[in-house]
């Protein structure tokens, strides 16, 4: 399932990224996106936001996309 389908309330553990080049793994990276970790959706309008690795993080709905995760 992607990040951008998530339901809010719900934590999930991320199975992989889906990006188009090293610029976005390495963002993805740095921010805590990795396969493995647990993130928890907090909100989902008008922007999605999450909790990770104690950190609140927004992102865009593309970017939501480009993550798969499973509970």
């Amino acid at each position: 399932m992607k990040l951008s389908d998530a339901v809010v309330d719900n934590t999930y553990t991320i199975s992989s990224l889906k990006c188009g080049n090293s610029a976005e793994i390495s963002h993805f990276s740095s921010l805590g996106f990795y396969p493995g970790a647990k993130i928890k959706i907090l909100q989902n309008t008008p922007f999605k936001i999450y909790a990770l690795g104690g950190s609140r993080i927004a992102l865009s709905e593309n970017m939501a996309a480009m993550i798969n995760v499973k509970q």
